[in-house]
């Protein structure tokens, strides 16, 4: 077998075992990615001095310590595969004359979201640098979600930011990386627990009360998918208001994932006009790093997270019947292993490229299991302190892409549960958008108390 080839600037020859193919799922993320932007962004605040030379250093200390931050992607007559490239990860910066508290949100908004990673030229990430004036830095990781969750997202961003504080350890990751410094690492899918590495029957069967007619978002108009655009709209609860929620939650027995993706289902509904009663799918990404064959930690890069859905009737006076129910239905469903079908389906019947996967993407439009969802990675661990700097604000978002009309991401960190809500532009308008957001908000506020 010849030495593949690499076909793009920066990219150097490799050693076989240096390269791999694509796996089902990596190559279902990559694929609609193309049609539209599937980016995994995570944020940060830094109060304090920083320099561009630290920050870069550490980046490139980053990179050299994860082996997919070392790679791009090329498109071989067998199929896509990861190859490495020397290229180091970009950071843009964005210098500010006044304070724009928000800035970040644009950036995500209107550029991250907008132009997908290169992946023809790699590495797999990049970065954005936004400079305020009195010493506010906001950072920007992004990542396609072939080869990132939401927990590898901030998990790298708070590598980076430990090695930009610690200027001793990011100057010895300051020469290029190694690119034939190891093989490329495995694929999510070789880590599965045996039983479910090969399913013959990938379609889990439907659970009870399925056969009523379901209800998703209904878009104003048909964009097409290639013409889809990710936009986000960012809100949080703090404070008391949080201190309330997570009371009400321990008090109800539910989990704040099961509150919030109530009060998604609930908005969706009353967006609707449904009577009460009437069912709604509300999809729930969930990680399963630790129901690998191995322990999984957060800094172990990769896409280690499936969507199972909830079937929830709609009770408008009742937000934690609702969710007491998502939480039970999750529970159920991952105890019946939901989540991990999906993978063999994408490799019994997954396209191989862009051309032919206009029959798959059509069908998860008409047919797929839900078209709303939240994904929420918990409480995640962030310093607030880090020599002189104040940290503040570390949350992650991701696009949509093709595979629904409304999602928010979740993180809950510094005090802060910061929720943010992204949509598919004109199929569902900002507007349109605003008040489901805005309704989300008040509908977990007023079940609080």
């Amino acid at each position: 077998m010849n030495t593949p080839t690499v076909k793009h600037p920066g990219a150097v020859g490799a050693h076989p075992s240096r390269t791999r193919a694509l796996s089902p799922a990596e190559r279902w993320y990559w694929i609609i990615d193309q049609l539209s932007t599937l980016t995994v962004c995570a944020r940060v605040r830094i109060e304090g001095e920083v320099s561009t030379a630290a920050l870069t250093a550490a980046l490139r200390a980053l990179q050299g310590g994860q082996p997919l931050l070392r790679l791009a992607i090329a498109e071989e007559p067998g199929g896509a595969r990861f190859v490495p490239t020397d290229n180091p990860i970009p950071v843009r910066e964005v210098r500010l004359d006044e304070a724009e508290p928000s800035r970040w949100e644009r950036e995500v908004d209107e550029h991250e979201f907008a132009e997908s990673v290169d992946w023809r030229t790699g590495p797999l990430a990049r970065a954005v640098h936004i400079r305020q004036p009195g010493d506010v830095h906001d950072l920007l990781l992004s990542l396609p979600h072939c080869v990132a969750d939401g927990t590898t997202a901030l998990a790298l961003l708070r590598q980076w930011v430990r090695l930009a504080a610690d200027p001793d350890s990011a100057d010895r990751g300051t020469s290029a990386p190694d690119v034939q410094g190891g093989p490329v690492p495995a694929a999510v899918e070789e880590l599965f627990p045996d039983r479910y590495r090969s399913m013959s029957d990938p379609v889990p069967e439907r659970a009870a009360g399925e056969d009523v007619v379901v209800g998703r978002v209904v878009p104003d108009r048909f964009v097409p998918f290639h013409e889809r655009r990710t936009r986000l709209l960012h809100r949080s609860i703090d404070g008391d208001a949080l201190a309330r929620l997570t009371a009400a939650c321990k008090r109800e027995g539910v989990t704040l994932h099961g509150v919030l993706a109530a009060a998604m289902a609930a908005a969706v509904a009353r967006d609707a006009k449904a009577e009460p009663g009437a069912h709604f799918a509300v999809g729930s990404p969930v990680a399963f790093r630790d129901e690998m064959a191995r322990p999984v930690g957060e800094d172990e890069v990769g896409c280690f997270v499936s969507a199972v859905h909830s079937v929830v009737a709609y009770a408008p006076d009742d937000l934690w019947r609702m969710a007491r129910f998502v939480n039970d239905d999750i529970s159920a469903r991952r105890a019946r292993g939901e989540q991990f079908p999906v993978f063999s389906l994408l490799a019994a019947q997954g396209p191989a490229g862009v051309a032919d996967s206009g029959p798959l993407v059509q069908y998860i439009e008409e047919h797929g299991s839900f078209n709303f969802f939240v994904s929420n990675v918990g409480r995640f661990d962030f310093p607030d302190t880090l020599g002189g700097w104040h940290l503040s604000g570390a949350q992650f978002v991701g696009g949509i892409s093709v595979v629904g009309y409304l999602a928010s991401s979740v993180t809950t960190s510094h005090n802060t549960l910061n929720w943010n809500f992204t949509h598919i532009d004109d199929a569902v308008p900002h507007a349109r958008a605003t008040r489901l957001a805005d309704d989300c908000i008040r509908t977990v506020l007023a079940a609080a108390g």
